[in-house]
């Protein structure tokens, strides 16, 4: 009876200090996460900006948009978390950045745990140029292995269309909210 008493004390603070340390760090992470965020949005919109031109807004889904707007408060483009679980390794999440014509700006790689030195190339910008300045509309949204336009990765077809696929599910969020009947 005492070794379970024994247990249950140790038990008992052990779940009371994961709760404190979790609740003492998730603040700290939420900000360093906002701060990749930031940096991310920095890179992937082909113009500067001011961290008071971005707008969050939170759509009725729960999807978060980055809107970037101009001194005349007119749109220069928005971006968007987007993501596909069809990696080699897993999920891939992605930074997607859309002008206010519909077309992709760029896009930063969030997270993944694709084979460096194969699926991680894309990063890289040889495989991530081919997405500049498309819209839904008039591009064939898979890799050329599947009757694409997308040049897959050698050795990584499978994190190639994952990719692919996240981008244009992001530009399908996008354009759906802010472009649509505004594509070329």
């Amino acid at each position: 009876m005492k070794s379970v008493f024994v247990l249950t004390i140790i038990g008992f603070f052990s779940a009371l200090l994961l709760y404190v340390t979790n609740d003492i760090t998730k603040v700290p992470i939420e900000k360093a996460m906002e701060r990749v965020k930031v940096e991310a949005l920095r890179q992937i919109f082909p113009f500067e900006f001011k961290n008071d031109d971005i707008k969050t807004v939170i759509d009725e889904s729960g999807k978060e948009f980055f809107e970037i707007k101009g001194e005349d408060n007119n749109l220069k483009g928005v971006a968007v978390e987007t993501s596909s679980n069809e990696g080699y390794s897993g999920e891939i999440i992605l930074l997607l950045a859309v002008s206010p014509k519909g077309e992709v700006f760029d896009y930063s790689v969030l997270a993944h745990k694709e084979t460096p030195g194969l699926g991680n190339k894309i990063e890289n910008e040889p495989f991530k140029k081919q997405f500049k300045d498309k819209t839904l509309d008039g591009f064939n949204w898979k890799v050329k292995k599947d009757g694409g336009f997308v040049d897959e990765l050698t050795a990584a077809t499978i994190s190639s269309r994952a990719a692919t696929d996240a981008v244009k599910k992001g530009l399908e969020v996008v354009s759906k909210k802010y472009f649509s009947g505004n594509k070329k």
